[in-house]
Formats: structure tokens, C-alpha cells, sequence
């Protein structure tokens, strides 16, 4: 018997397992509790013949992939988006059917493998998304708000963090109202009290990381910026070249080609949303607010006065992309490296 490849269809309480041999045809078929231990005994007769232990990422991905690898299993992680679009052919789609096409993909050379994060990339990442989370709130409430209490001759406005309310006297005011309303300044209130706790956890990080100091040496690029970049990239050594990076977080333009038709259209927006939002915030204030005389702020200047500010900053921002990762592997600071970037 030759190489075997096995498919995992992951779901939150069971995983199908289908295992083939090189030529496609099923060896086993089971399904088992979604469990490292669960999975590793089911596989254990075939773990000497495996080649691959392909699975589609998903919330519960990253940890059967870094637990079975432990257990000497030589796992894959696919793609979920091009995995999805090389199943979507299938007449009857079960769990059973994902894991047999996925071990089939998987023996044919044809799967699309991403790369799996360090347990520190995902603890930053986890960090940042909570911290985005809070503040996102903490803007629902202020609009909400503000909103509401327009019809009432109530005025809104936030100073340092704080909502602050004020009516107008000369109107009759609900008792009610103002107690609802004050409710929703204290939710505010403790709302940024524990963002700014999550602020400041990223801002000692970055202060005291090696990498996170250098790439804040760039203008426009802060702590929450440079955190995010690091966990998004984790390992520099995955990509080849500086320039795919800006491609990586989808801010290259998208193409679309057939026949005579050829045409671009605006960026792709693939990869991390959150990081392609940051790198775009860096290259506004590095556009509008700072004072720099660096070589990408008057590149940038000059493209905005030819093509308009929303070309401009995502140009910045896929440059910036390059640049930092550049200023990570070889270890030097923006003004050394901005030329060649």
C-alpha cells in the first residue's frame, strides 16, 4: 500500500474522517468526537502510511492542527474559501463527502495550504479584536444617543472618552428619559474604562517588543498599528519577496481578464480586514497630519494631488505593507530603508 491522505470535515461537536490511498480510493471512513484525542485514535492504524491530514480552517482549526501535530500527525491547513469552491460541485453536501473530497484534493496535489499561526500571533490578535470590539460598542451607544435624544432637545457630545448629555431648560423633561439616558452614559463610561485597560495592555506590549519598537520608528505607524502588523505576519520568513505583502492584506488591485475584455478594478480586500483598516489609518495621518519630509509621504503627496485622496492612501498603505516588513527582516529602522523599499 502506498501513501495514504487523510480529509478532516471539522464541525464544532464531530469530525469526519476520510482516508484514501494515491489513487482516490477510500481506505476508512468514521466519524468521531471533535476532540485531538478522539481524532488521533481514530487515525492511529494509518499514521506510519500518512502523507497528509488535510482540514479547511475554522474557529476550532487552529488548535486540532497545532494538538495533532504534537501528536506527530503531518497536518494541512487548507483554505476555506478555495477549498469551498473546489467542493461546491458536489450533488449532496454532507460531512461525510467534505472529508472524502478534501483526502481526495489532498491526494491529487491540488490543495491550497495557508499557514497556521504562532499561539502568540493569535493571543495578540484576540487582544486587538476584543479592544476593537469594545470601542466599536462604545461608538454604537453615542450614536444611538444622539439619535434619540435629538427629537428631545437633548445634546450629545464625548470629551475625553465621557459622554456628556445637556438639555435644553426650556423644554419639559421626561424624568424617565433622563434616567434612561443615564444609564446609557454609565454603559459608555464603563464601556472605555476597560477599553482604554485593553489600550493600554498593547501600548506595554509594543514598548517592550524589539520589533514592534522598530516598526513604530516609521512615521504614522503607533503601537495598535504595529501589534497588529506583527500578529498578522507573525513569521517575515513566509513571505519571499517584501512586495507580495501588500497583495497578502488585499491591497492590490483586483483583475479581471477574458478574451478581449481586461480591466482592473479596485483593491482586493482579501487577507485581514483589521490590519488593511490600520495601514490605511497610518498612511492618512502620514498624508495629513504629520510632518515628515520622508520619500513615501511626498510620493504620496504627489499622488493624491494627481489622482485624489482615496487612491492615494491605499497606495500608501500597500506601501507601507512592503516597508515594514522589509524594516522586520533586516532588522533596521524606517529611514534606513525607505529608499529601497
Amino acid at each position: 500500500m502506498g501513501a495514504l491522505f487523510a480529509g478532516l470535515d471539522v464541525s464544532q461537536a464531530t469530525t469526519a474522517i476520510c482516508v484514501v490511498d494515491k489513487d482516490g480510493v477510500r481506505i476508512f471512513e468514521t466519524e468521531t468526537a471533535t476532540t485531538p484525542m478522539a481524532i488521533a485514535v481514530a487515525l492511529r492504524p494509518y499514521r506510519r502510511l500518512l502523507s497528509k491530514v488535510g482540514h479547511e480552517t475554522g474557529d476550532s482549526a487552529s488548535w486540532l492542527h497545532k494538538a495533532l501535530t504534537k501528536r506527530k500527525f503531518p497536518m494541512v491547513s487548507l483554505d476555506a474559501r478555495r477549498t469551498r469552491a473546489a467542493l461546491s460541485a458536489q450533488r449532496n453536501k454532507t460531512d461525510r463527502n467534505d472529508a472524502r473530497d478534501i483526502a481526495l484534493l489532498l491526494s491529487r496535489g491540488l490543495e491550497a495550504e495557508i499557514y497556521v499561526k504562532s499561539d502568540e500571533a493569535e493571543h495578540l490578535r484576540i487582544l486587538l479584536t476584543y479592544r476593537s470590539a469594545l470601542r466599536r460598542r462604545a461608538r454604537d451607544l453615542v450614536r444611538t444617543l444622539t439619535g434619540t435624544l435629538r427629537s428631545m432637545e437633548g445634546t450629545v457630545s464625548v470629551k475625553q472618552d465621557r459622554i456628556c448629555v445637556s438639555w435644553d431648560t426650556r423644554r419639559y423633561r421626561d424624568p424617565g428619559l433622563a434616567m434612561s439616558a443615564d444609564a446609557m452614559v454609565r454603559a459608555h463610561a464603563s464601556m472605555m474604562v476597560e477599553a482604554n485597560t485593553l489600550d493600554e495592555l498593547v501600548r506595554r506590549y509594543a514598548h517592550e517588543d524589539a520589533v514592534c519598537q522598530r516598526l513604530m520608528t516609521a512615521p504614522g505607524v503607533g503601537p495598535v498599528i504595529a501589534v497588529a502588523f506583527k500578529a498578522a505576519i507573525d513569521d517575515p520568513s513566509r513571505f519571499k519577496q517584501s512586495r507580495v505583502v501588500g497583495a497578502y492584506f488585499g491591497l492590490t488591485p483586483r483583475r479581471r481578464q477574458s478574451g478581449r475584455s481586461d480591466f482592473s478594478t479596485g483593491i482586493s480586500k482579501f487577507g485581514d480586514r483589521e490590519v488593511r483598516a490600520s495601514l490605511y489609518l497610518a498612511a492618512q495621518v502620514l498624508l495629513s497630519r504629520s510632518k515628515s519630509e520622508c520619500d513615501l509621504r511626498v510620493w504620496g503627496l504627489k499622488l493624491k494631488a494627481r489622482k485624489g485622496a482615496r487612491l492615494a492612501y491605499a497606495a500608501v498603505a500597500r506601501k507601507f505593507a512592503i516597508i515594514l516588513h522589509r524594516m522586520w527582516v533586516t532588522e533596521r529602522d524606517f529611514r534606513s530603508v525607505r529608499a529601497k523599499a
